[in-house]
């Protein structure tokens, strides 16, 4: 489960898994969340000056196959833990399920962390 059981994210899609690697290694909103090839990629830091940490979720399940701190991962690691996630590589790993009204769309988005 995401640290931030409570928090309400605007998913947007991303290009592909060269542009989404380098997107999460650079600050963003609390609420920001990325879309590739069947997961979902969620920022889960603790504030925007902290070290960009996103849980990945696979969307069809809602459930959360990995963490990973890409604040701390070479442009090269990045890449790698997105390929291997939208591999399915972490498929069999189950942290817990977030909740189909934590995710939104650019459009209907508005909350306090974006604003």
């Amino acid at each position: 489960m995401p640290f931030h059981d409570k928090r309400v994210w605007c998913v947007a899609n991303a290009a592909n898994a060269e542009t989404l690697a380098r997107d999460l290694k650079h600050t963003r909103t609390l609420c920001t969340g990325f879309r590739l090839g069947g997961y979902l990629f969620l920022n889960d830091s603790t504030s925007e000056d902290a070290i960009q940490e996103y849980a990945i979720v696979k969307e069809d399940t809602r459930t959360q196959v990995e963490s990973v701190t890409f604040g701390w991962c070479s442009p090269e690691e990045a890449l790698e833990y997105v390929q291997d996630a939208i591999a399915g590589k972490y498929d069999d790993t189950n942290f817990g399920r977030i909740d189909r009204r934590q995710i939104e769309s650019p459009v209907r988005h508005s909350c306090a962390l974006c604003a």
